[in-house]
Formats: C-alpha cells, sequence, structure tokens
C-alpha cells in the first residue's frame, strides 16, 4: 500500500503553499512521497530559499521523498493526472491553498481497509474560516443537488456517509479514471469530475469526520483566471451531467484496423474485470458477439472527452516507451 502526497501550486510561494507542505510533514500516517507541480509563470529554484529548504529537511528527516515538477501552466488538472499515473496505490490530494489536520491521512485510509468493497476516494470536512453553519440542515453530496444546495464537505462532518462527488482535497484510489484534460487552464470542476467519474466506474465515494483547513488565498490557483474559462469548463461540466452513461466499461476505438487486432488481445482482461463492456469502433466485424456502438454514438455518449479514449494520446502525455498492447492495458484496466 503506497501513498503519493500531490500538490499543484501557482500564486501561492509567500502566502499559504508553506503552510501546506508543513501540514503533509506532521501527518501521523506519512505518505511515502510529497510531489510538488510548480505551476507559477515564472518557477523559482524552492531549495535557493531559506524557509522552503528547511520544509525539504524535515521531509529527508521523516523519510518523506519528495520531487519538484515544473508544470506545463496548462492547468492543475493536467499535475493532477501525470500524479494519478505514477504508480502509487493512492494519491492523497491536497490543494495548495488547505491544511489537512495531522490526522487526516490516516483517517481517510482507514475507509479503504474497513471491509467496503470497491471504495474509490474519501473527503472530509474542508472548512473555510469564519466557520459558519448557515443552512446545515439541507446540504448535500448528491450529484443532482450540486445546483441547489451546498456541499456537506462545507461544514463539520459527524458520521460516515456515502456521497457522489468530493471537493478540493481527499484521497483516493489511484488510476481508476482520468482527469478532465479538456478543461481550461482554471480547471474548475475538475475534482468533481473525477470523484463523480470514480462512482460512474462503480466505486463508493464516501466523506468521514475529520478537518481540512481551506484558507482560500484570494490571489493564485484557479481565482485569476477569466469568465470566459470558467463558463467553457461550465459548459463541459453540464454537458457531462445530461449525457447517457455507458454502463461498467466504455472502451473507444477510433483507429486503425491493426490498433483494433492490438486491442483483441487485451478485450479479455478487460472482460474479466467489467460486468458489461461496450465497444465503440470502426471494425465491428473484429468483435463479433461483442457490444458494439459506433463511434459516432461514442460521441454522444462522451461529449467533449473523446480525448480521454484516445490510446496515442494517453501514449503522448505519458511519454510512453512500452507497448501499444500495454499501453490499452495502462489506458483501459
Amino acid at each position: 500500500m503506497s501513498v503519493l502526497a500531490s500538490i499543484s501550486t501557482r500564486g501561492r510561494y509567500d502566502t499559504t503553499l508553506p503552510l501546506a507542505i508543513q501540514s503533509i510533514i506532521h501527518q501521523t500516517h506519512s505518505p511515502d512521497k510529497l510531489v510538488l507541480f510548480d505551476d507559477n509563470d515564472n518557477p523559482i529554484n524552492l531549495t535557493g530559499i531559506p524557509h522552503y529548504r528547511y520544509l525539504f529537511q524535515l521531509l529527508d528527516y521523516k523519510k518523506i521523498k519528495w520531487e519538484v515538477i515544473f508544470g506545463a501552466k496548462k492547468g492543475q488538472h493536467y499535475n493532477h493526472q501525470i500524479a494519478n499515473r505514477m504508480e502509487y496505490d493512492f494519491v492523497f490530494r491536497v490543494d495548495d491553498d488547505c491544511v489537512p489536520e495531522p490526522d487526516v491521512l490516516s483517517i481517510l485510509l482507514e475507509k479503504f481497509y474497513d471491509g467496503t468493497p470497491n471504495v474509490g476516494a474519501v473527503g472530509g470536512s474542508i472548512l473555510t474560516p469564519p466557520i459558519s453553519n448557515q443552512h446545515i440542515e439541507i446540504a448535500s453530496g448528491k450529484i443532482e443537488n450540486i445546483y441547489s444546495t451546498p456541499n456537506k464537505q462545507w461544514y463539520e462532518i459527524k458520521k460516515l456517509e456515502e456521497v457522489d462527488h468530493l471537493h478540493c482535497s481527499f484521497l483516493y484510489r489511484a488510476g481508476i479514471v482520468d482527469y478532465d484534460l479538456n478543461l481550461s487552464k482554471v480547471a474548475h470542476r475538475e475534482e468533481t469530475l473525477f470523484t463523480y467519474g470514480l462512482k460512474k466506474a462503480g466505486y463508493s465515494i464516501w466523506i468521514t469526520p475529520c478537518i481540512t483547513w481551506h484558507l482560500r488565498n484570494p490571489q493564485g490557483g484557479i481565482r485569476d483566471g477569466v469568465k470566459e474559462l470558467y463558463d467553457h469548463d461550465e459548459k463541459i461540466f453540464r454537458e457531462y451531467l445530461s449525457a447517457p452513461f455507458a454502463k461498467d466499461k466504455l472502451i473507444i476505438l477510433d483507429n486503425g484496423i491493426g490498433d483494433h487486432l492490438v486491442f483483441t488481445k487485451v478485450l479479455p482482461d478487460i472482460k474479466e474485470k467489467y460486468e458489461k463492456v461496450t465497444i465503440a469502433c470502426c471494425y465491428p466485424e473484429l468483435f463479433e458477439g461483442e457490444n458494439c456502438i459506433s463511434i459516432a454514438q461514442a460521441k454522444i455518449i462522451v461529449g467533449n472527452n473523446m480525448d480521454n479514449y484516445n490510446v496515442y494520446k494517453f501514449c503522448w502525455d505519458h511519454a510512453w516507451k512500452d507497448t501499444l498492447e500495454n499501453a490499452f492495458r495502462k489506458l483501459y484496466l
């Protein structure tokens, strides 16, 4: 069981980022590694700054591996997707203006080992000072209430409860679903799309009593974005909510016959893992007896998310050096 703590940062060198790093250091259950994605327009060498150097020394003392990666400046969802595929069992996603209390990682991990099957992600309270309990009685974790009620994570959670999606910072089972890279660089709704995607893939999502303090720094992060970018992402989100969903597992093979033939080697393992597999393809004659649909039908189902099913884009994004067959395995298993 391995845990990667992941922080994506922009515009918060001198405000909340040091607090977020320190909160990782003081977790009672230490992660195996902290990866810090620096998405600043003009990144600097943090090891040359005394207070960051002290924090890195503390990480070394706690035997927590650490790495600073300069981001592509395309948005934090690109960074989170890299963390998602870094071969760790779990990713502890912490925003750069968040401070989880010392027991948060330990509490979140417990849910994955309490016997509940297919736990995909767990989160706790995300509290922004000053604390208010206004409208707590109508708070919800259901996706259908996202436009009408406050999120339960905005209040102090009193009991374990299953929800549809999570907000801000949480622990999740890595490598199951992908972040939507079609979002703009502000990545509005990216954590909701990601955790709800886990639920749609057959995994359960939970909230449990523990507290992460969301300092909600007014500068940096997505709050430097412009309205047009938020509107772009909101459109993707609304399309995702209103689109019909293929049950269990959808495969999209919008490529040549050779690629289809390679995929046939992977299909038996996918069918063993998922109850129902739907294949959108160009050469359905290669999948006689399978549940096949057209590429046009697949576009109706996934809307603007086609890139998430493109094996060659996956290879490009991950600098893939292995076989195409193993790329299909990594993308769909």
